[in-house]
């Protein structure tokens, strides 16, 4: 189930305001005391419902609709551990989930018993390349599994972007390994904290615009959406863009930079070794930030995952 960031914020907010409550309760937070962590990966709003042209902070900009027709990752490594104590928690197993067709309420991939009922304040996991072996949860197939595994892919999608009357066709698949750490809710608040007696769901969120995202964040979300380069890098016209044609798209001329253009390019790396900045760069780049935290809350420690 995917909740909008204003349902979020309602929802922190009805938490803050009970928190007294709560703190006085058999469910309150008490080191001495046991809960239950129960992980469950569910995706951003943007992969089931696509993104919409726009003037909002989350629509895009340029006038372009986006919408996914597939949407596999592979995820795991999940990890969770205290700054004030020796205690973790571990799980080295490797999922290929569908997020498009997710079930209402996410994957829950694990669950844990008996955990110190305290602040866990640090949490992470990867989103690695596939290898044969990740497991398929259902709705996903072992065919997706197997999928992802020939392709070594972290993140695969297909979708369509449109405008009036042009609509382009993608189907793109990465190997972009990419383990996320210090993960942090939208507030700030570092990991979950675990209810005595009770159960605390944590849920890494997966997502599906920062491709046409006009730079790559490494905290806070600051920044636009826009598209207009599927149809700029789409040379010969034939309404499908293919991962040759990114790599044959400069970005100097499809992602024009500040002062006078939307986008910056800092950060990026030339990932073929060709000498130049692609629109493949940019998009293979923005494949390695795609792990969020409890909606959009966010992990800025980044590193590669193989």
């Amino acid at each position: 189930m995917y909740v909008s960031k204003y349902e979020q914020l309602f929802m922190f907010a009805a938490t803050f305001a009970l928190a007294p409550l709560a703190a006085c309760s058999s469910g309150g937070s008490d080191p001495s005391g046991k809960g239950s962590v129960q992980i469950i990966v569910v995706p951003e709003e943007t992969v089931p419902a696509g993104l919409e042209p726009g003037d909002g902070d989350e629509n895009v900009k340029d006038g372009w609709r986006i919408t996914y027709e597939r949407f596999l990752v592979t995820i795991g490594d999940l990890k969770a551990s205290r700054t004030d104590g020796g205690d973790r928690l571990d799980d080295p197993t490797v999922y290929v989930l569908d997020l498009k067709n997710a079930p209402q309420s996410g994957y829950v991939v694990k669950s844990f018993a008996d955990v110190a009922a305290t602040r866990w304040d640090r949490f992470g996991f990867s989103l690695p390349n596939a290898k044969p072996g990740a497991k398929a949860l259902a709705p996903t197939t072992d065919a997706d599994a197997s999928f992802m595994a020939r392709g070594g892919y972290s993140v695969y999608f297909e979708g369509a972007a449109t405008k009036g009357p042009d609509t382009i066709r993608f189907k793109w698949g990465f190997a972009a390994g990419t383990s996320f750490s210090e993960c942090a809710t939208s507030e700030g608040t570092p990991g979950f904290a675990v209810p005595t007696g009770g159960t605390v769901q944590v849920k890494p969120t997966i997502h599906g615009d920062h491709w046409f995202f006009t730079n790559v964040t490494a905290g806070a979300e600051i920044t636009e959406r826009r598209a207009e380069w599927i149809k700029t890098c789409d040379k010969d016209q034939d309404k499908e863009l293919t991962l040759a044609e990114l790599k044959a798209c400069d970005a100097a001329t499809a992602l024009p930079q500040k002062p006078g253009g939307p986008y910056e390019l800092a950060g990026i790396e030339d990932q073929d070794g060709d000498g130049k900045i692609s629109v493949y760069d940019y998009v293979l780049s923005q494949a390695k930030t795609l792990g969020d935290f409890q909606g959009d809350g966010e992990c800025p420690t980044r590193a590669p995952a193989p």
